[in-house]
């Protein structure tokens, strides 16, 4: 896929471009950053720097959102040439990756949207040789009906669930959305005790908030109202945080999966 067709699949999609969050969410969740509401900070150590005008500045230069402070309701923007270029380092991310045989962590705050992403990738970096870090080896468990013991119980209780190589929260037979670090606080916790390392993350929200604290190579995604994983970004501990509205479901986000891989070299198995 080229960088043109990528372009129009996004603008089409509404992924970038004239998205479906609008300003007042845009603003509202960057007043709550500055505030330092913990809802809002993914596990990312804010630094003293980042008040309202700053991040405003920095949605406006990494995303692409208006940086009228005055303009508070109405269509916001996503520039979709930020998100391209984001996308292509973070598949050079990918791709540095897997020539190194690098392990892998998937995790996501999004499972109806970003895992079917992450679990493409995922196939397809083992396709290449590359481990991908499961729960069962981190944990020691062999329960085949869970597959871990990782419990988090606040702010948003639930339990760390493992599917098709990604990690997201479990609670009450369902996979739940979450902004929360907690439970990749968990994860690393085993992964501390047990030595093993993974050389690239592949998260969102606070799974990707907390690995880039721990100083763990980490690549994300974050929708344009949500400013804390670009502020990892511009304090070096996330090192891509790509631009695009979140919230799409699985059909709409073929373009980008097949841009990563065509740009990583990859080829996921399941789409052959």
């Amino acid at each position: 896929m080229s960088v043109d067709v990528l372009r129009r699949d996004l603008i089409e999609r509404r992924i970038a471009g004239r998205v479906p969050t609008d300003r007042a969410s845009n603003i509202n969740n960057l007043r709550a950053l500055a505030r330092r509401d913990p809802h809002y900070m993914f596990g990312v150590d804010i630094h003293d720097e980042w008040n309202e005008e700053t991040l405003l500045g920095l949605m406006h230069r990494r995303v692409g959102i208006s940086d009228n402070p005055n303009f508070d309701e109405g269509q916001d923007i996503i520039d979709p040439a930020l998100t391209v270029s984001a996308l292509e380092r973070y598949a050079q991310m990918i791709r540095d990756s897997v020539s190194r045989s690098d392990a892998f962590l998937f995790a996501t705050g999004h499972p109806s949207c970003l895992a079917w992403i992450y679990a493409s990738l995922a196939r397809a970096v083992r396709a290449q040789g590359c481990p991908v870090i499961s729960l069962e080896t981190i944990t020691g468990s062999d329960n085949p009906v869970t597959g871990t013991t990782l419990t988090v119980a606040e702010p948003e209780p639930g339990e760390v669930r493992q599917v098709e190589g990604v990690m997201m929260r479990y609670r009450n037979g369902n996979l739940m959305h979450t902004h929360e670090p907690g439970f990749m606080e968990e994860v690393i916790g085993c992964l501390d005790a047990t030595g093993v390392h993974p050389g690239l993350v592949v998260a969102d929200h606070g799974w990707a908030g907390a690995s880039g604290r721990h100083g763990y190579r980490t690549i994300g995604i974050a929708d344009c109202n949500d400013p804390a994983l670009f502020v990892a970004e511009a304090q070096d501990e996330v090192e891509v945080c790509v631009p695009m509205d979140d919230g799409m479901p699985p059909s709409q986000l073929q373009g980008i999966v097949r841009f990563i891989l065509s740009r990583a070299g990859l080829k996921d198995p399941a789409r052959a």
